[in-house]
């Protein structure tokens, strides 16, 4: 199992840090390619809408041929192709149409390897193979993006960054062909147990919904804050290190996150918590605020994003029956993927005239989405007693999963 848990912890690290270049990096040299701000916005939300469709196709093939590690290849195997190809793309309507390709391919390797990981933790009697510890690597993968792609680029052309996309993609496919030698039975999946009656409908919509909201309220900095740092003369290396500052701070908030918050009534009361950070961060981005302050607002990622991601995957576990959960959690990122999308492109059409402005529609937001929590929130207020710890309770719902 050590060979598996190492296997598994460098793709996550390497999975992330193709995604650290892509996301904070991948504007710069959308704009280099004399892209507007609108078309920007759309080639940034055609992945995530894309997102919806894919992610459960592919997951579904997968499970019905029992071909898990197969797919898990192809995919990776994609993904070099699509990005190849980007350096050959010229103008918006190529530049997007690869840009889809590529998600057909990466939105599912991202499911697919948590699958694998999941399938890999059933049954195991030691903890050395526990979910967190393994994705933590990816965190510290996507923050190692972040300032090693932020200081080349204070010295290397903007046209690199496809480059180090590139060499990213084949490290991934590397780890992904490695991951499935590793010898584990494909069709070993438990019956599915019957679905049951639904508890608590309304507090699993409220959750869903306020909870998606929050996250694509991170659509402007996902999308923009890079570009805008640019425009004001932050330097790459700079611009790394605030990224690599909110990783940080997520990793730093899954580290703590057992010793501080206990049971459903924490989990919510947190998750509504991360709505009403999220607001503070954006109305403080709004007012482009200087490099001090900034760093500050970066360091709340671990909150408006580690703190919605993992309490509202907890909470949905605890409102769906057992043969409802992976549902549950597809709605979850379907309706995040969806909204983010659409801020995405909105934000795009904005930013040209609005400028450090767009966050004040990111704040809004997130402002509806902690309105939706807070009876969430009310709801366990009751149970806030139960004697074991958030993590401990999401490490069951993992074991079903996998």
């Amino acid at each position: 199992m050590r060979g598996a848990t190492g296997r598994l912890s460098f793709l996550y690290a390497v999975l992330f840090f193709e995604l650290g270049v892509n996301l904070p990096f991948f504007p710069l040299w959308l704009r280099a390619q004399s892209l507007g701000d609108d078309s920007i916005g759309i080639v940034l939300a055609a992945p995530l809408l894309t997102r919806i469709i894919a992610n459960p196709v592919v997951g579904a093939l997968a499970d019905r041929r029992g071909r898990m590690n197969a797919a898990l290849i192809a995919c990776s195997a994609s993904v070099v192709v699509g990005t190849a190809l980007l350096a050959l793309a010229g103008g918006f309507l190529s530049i997007l149409l690869i840009v889809i390709a590529i998600a057909l391919a990466q939105g599912p390797l991202i499911a697919l390897t948590d699958a694998v990981t999941l399938r890999s933790l059933k049954g195991l009697r030691t903890p050395e193979l526990r979910y967190g510890r393994i994705r933590l690597w990816g965190s510290a993968g996507f923050a190692l993006a972040n300032l090693s792609a932020g200081w080349m680029l204070d010295w290397l052309p903007i046209s690199s960054i496809i480059a180090m996309l590139l060499l990213s993609a084949v490290a991934t496919a590397l780890a992904a062909a490695a991951v499935a030698l590793v010898p584990v039975p494909e069709g070993s999946a438990t019956p599915v147990a019957p679905v049951g009656q639904l508890q608590r409908p309304h507090l699993l919509v409220l959750t869903i919904v306020g909870a998606s909201l929050v996250q694509a309220s991170h659509a402007a900095v996902y999308g923009f804050s890079t570009l805008h740092w640019q425009s004001i003369g932050i330097s790459g290396g700079t611009m790394g290190s605030l990224w690599a500052a909110g990783i940080v701070s997520e990793i730093t908030f899954f580290s703590l996150l057992g010793y501080v918050v206990r049971g459903s009534a924490g989990a919510a009361a947190l998750l509504a918590a991360s709505g009403a950070v999220a607001t503070m961060r954006w109305a403080g981005m709004a007012l482009d605020p200087e490099i001090g302050f900034l760093v500050l607002l970066q360091f709340t990622h671990g909150l408006t994003f580690g703190a919605t991601h993992l309490s509202s995957i907890f909470l949905l576990a605890r409102f769906a029956p057992e043969g409802m959960l992976a549902q549950a959690q597809a709605w979850l990122a379907a309706g995040w993927a969806g909204l983010m999308a659409a801020l995405t492109t909105l934000a795009g059409y904005l930013y040209g005239s609005w400028g450090e402005h767009v966050y004040g529609l990111m704040a809004a937001a997130s402002a509806t989405g902690f309105l939706l929590l807070i009876p969430v929130a009310i709801s366990f207020r009751s149970k806030a007693s139960l004697p074991l710890a958030l993590a401990a309770e999401v490490e069951q719902p993992f074991r079903r999963l996998g």
